[in-house]
């Protein structure tokens, strides 16, 4: 067998490399969880809202292939001050992670595009009772790009699950074994971003789960992002982020009579952080 030779190895290398983006973050946060009902003396929840401080860190990766495919993971570690309990026996620490991957389909003109998505995503043990989340769909878009303005509009199909953690459940008179649903399900989606300036850039998101059985509904996501790259106190390349995530689930499909209460005291939990991010391989 022929050997490669040595500068062709590190050509390939550093082609392949090429454009791969590292990044790691730190940041601060306010888990919050609103409408919560005082509806039963077992499970010790008052009525309000929570709120839970915290410090997080994360790394994210990008990379784009020689076909203009992108890549993107995401993984978050969320250290919290949980003084509320909303689940009695917390772990003070969660997780989140994402993997998407996107391309070209069909290019209609200079400005607009099809395109095919793959989008996978889990959290644990949130402040909110969710032991486990895991989602995973494929799709396809369409991509309207204004050059300071885009549109997208997305369509998705693939599997939905959920699982609460079940001490509070259980103290409302639920379960272990009611406490975790998976569904077939599909997803429609709008993106928007806009860039105000060179360094300053805004994104909007907004999603929406449900059982492809019947179309129930199971979750509605809502995003925003500003992002302010290049500020004069930070390193070159890093970035200053503000972002908001809400979600709201739709809680009906474990409702049980007996209890006659639904599974948890609350059904939607938002997360604002704050964090700034640093390139790894600048």
């Amino acid at each position: 067998m022929k050997r490669v030779p040595l500068f062709v190895s590190s050509i390939f290398l550093a082609h392949s490399l090429y454009a791969f983006e590292a990044d790691a973050s730190v940041g601060v946060h306010d888990f919050v969880v609103t409408d919560i009902v005082n509806d039963s003396p077992n499970d010790g929840i008052e009525s309000g809202t929570s709120h839970t401080l915290g410090l997080n860190v994360g790394i994210i990766a990008r990379h784009t292939t020689q076909s203009n495919i992108h890549f993107l993971a995401k993984a978050e570690a969320f250290l919290d001050r949980d003084k509320d309990h909303l689940d009695p026996d917390h772990i003070p620490i969660w997780f989140a992670f994402s993997f998407d991957v996107d391309g070209e389909m069909y290019r209609i003109d200079e400005q607009s595009r099809l395109k095919w998505y793959v989008a996978m995503d889990n959290k644990q043990n949130t402040v909110s009772c969710i032991e486990r989340q895991v989602r995973q769909h494929v799709g396809l878009g369409y991509e309207l790009n204004l050059d300071t303005f885009t549109f997208d509009l997305n369509a998705y199909a693939g599997f939905y699950y959920i699982e609460f953690d079940d001490d509070t459940p259980v103290a409302r008179g639920y379960t272990r074994q009611d406490t975790d649903d998976g569904e077939a399900s599909n997803v429609f989606e709008i993106k928007m971003k806009y860039d105000f300036s060179k360094n300053l850039s805004f994104f909007g998101y907004a999603k929406q789960y449900a059982a492809n059985t019947g179309m129930e509904n199971l979750e509605t996501d809502y995003e925003l992002l500003a992002v302010y790259k290049n500020a004069p106190f930070l390193v070159d390349k890093s970035s200053l982020n503000f972002e908001i995530k809400h979600s709201k689930y739709d809680l009906e499909r474990f409702f049980k009579n007996p209890p006659g209460i639904p599974i948890l005291p609350f059904d939607n939990d938002t997360l604002f952080q704050v964090s700034v991010t640093v390139p790894l391989n600048y």
